[in-house]
């Protein structure tokens, strides 16, 4: 029986845990969580279940717990802050690892030190990151586009999402700062470099009900891992936009005002993300974070433009991904999390064996994009659009009387 620790007993986790139990009888479920009353109550919800308490910021209770495993899922976020002592302690106890992870420096992190991808080899484990909703479902979309070129030179990755405070979590809202914070990692001119969050302007059109709306440069680990795992990229690069843009406005306000800043304030004794997070969740944070969003559209959209050559021939392949919150399509009404049925299936696959390559992995480099996609679609109720503009050279002969 397959031993399977699930780490965080958070929305996505428990999600998660709910549904491998009911799926799979074969497996011995451990849940883990820094509050043990949460992974008592999620234990006690699914019956058989057994209940760790942990503290990802303690080596030896890491080691403790991985000890007891053979796979684990990590959901647990902020993942700039935890992620890569998790990811140590899972390859020190030869555990296979599969994580959500959206923040770009732990992806980069893992691409520039080849010593990761060496340890886990020799461990002859798994190590796949970035097996959400995006990056996860995003990668698989710039794979499938990627795969249908005789070769790819562009992928471009943008999500819209309307400023909804009171649905970011204080998790959430840290990950959002971070990611437009300082500087973030883009693969430009075939290689990985650094550039400033909220530059990089570019117009990008979604299909209706969205806009068009200017959308910047923001840090997540797509363009990392594309970059390193689709060969003859020339870029793969990502960018965001909150709407209305009144709140996109208020967000660069509030990164530039040093709001995302970690650095301990003395006279605080808490860093400005750490008050800033506490504030925003809180009543009157919400009533003043709040934006007018009458007459706009509830849900988000991520795009992937891919563009190549096929057949001599130059290629631009886009996939729009749209998801509704305000009950008007299948999947926001009761349809489950897109990130937690994203990382079921990629979990499940290495529990099936589907998974054979060892060592540091994106899903784009071990999961068929295809058959996972419609699993997803299946689940979930999204609604995928998909375009693609072939551009062919003719010469023509000139018209002779």
């Amino acid at each position: 029986m397959v031993r399977i620790i699930l780490l965080g007993c958070g929305s996505v986790g428990s999600a998660v845990a709910l549904k491998l139990a009911a799926l799979r009888g074969d497996l011995e479920v451990i849940l883990a969580d820094y509050d043990l009353t949460a992974a008592e109550g999620l234990a006690a919800r699914i019956g058989g279940a057994r209940a760790c308490h942990v503290d990802v910021g303690n080596p030896e209770s890491l080691n403790q717990l991985f000890s007891q495993g053979d796979v684990v899922l990590n959901t647990v976020g902020p993942f700039y802050r935890t992620a890569l002592a998790v990811i140590d302690a899972a390859i020190k106890a030869e555990i296979h690892y599969v994580d959500i992870n959206d923040d770009h420096d732990v992806a980069a992190a893992l691409v520039e030190d080849p010593a990761y991808d060496r340890r886990a080899k020799e461990a002859d484990i798994i190590l796949l990151i970035g097996c959400g909703a995006t990056p996860g479902f995003t990668n698989m979309l710039a794979k499938l586009g990627a795969d249908r070129m005789d070769s790819a030179r562009s992928i471009r990755l943008c999500w819209t999402v309307p400023f909804l405070v009171d649905r970011f979590s204080p998790a959430v809202m840290d990950h959002l700062f971070h990611m437009l914070t300082g500087e973030v990692t883009q693969f430009i001119d075939g290689k990985h470099q650094k550039v400033p969050a909220y530059e990089g302007v570019r117009e990008v059109k979604f299909r209706p009900p969205f806009g068009t709306y200017p959308a910047y440069f923001s840090g997540h680990g797509e363009p990392v891992t594309l970059g390193h795992f689709i060969p003859g990229l020339e870029e793969a690069t990502i960018r965001s936009f909150f709407y209305p843009e009144s709140a996109d406005d208020l967000m660069r306000f509030l990164v530039r005002s040093g709001l995302g800043d970690r650095e301990l304030v003395p006279e605080l004794g808490i860093s400005p993300i750490q008050f800033f997070t506490r504030y925003a969740s809180s009543a009157a944070g919400r009533r003043a974070l709040v934006s007018d969003l009458q007459g706009e559209v509830l849900g988000y959209a991520s795009q992937v433009e891919v563009c190549g050559i096929r057949n001599g021939s130059e290629i631009r392949l886009v996939f729009e991904d749209h998801q509704m919150l305000d009950g008007s399509d299948r999947s926001s009404r009761g349809a489950p999390d897109p990130t937690a049925v994203c990382a079921r299936l990629a979990l499940e696959r290495i529990l099936d064996g589907e998974v054979t390559r060892r060592g540091f992995l994106a899903p784009e480099a071990c999961i068929d994009p295809a058959p996972y996609i419609q699993a997803v679609l299946d689940e979930t109720g999204k609604t995928i659009y998909e375009q693609e503009e072939v551009i062919v050279k003719r010469t023509f002969a000139p018209n002779r009387q």
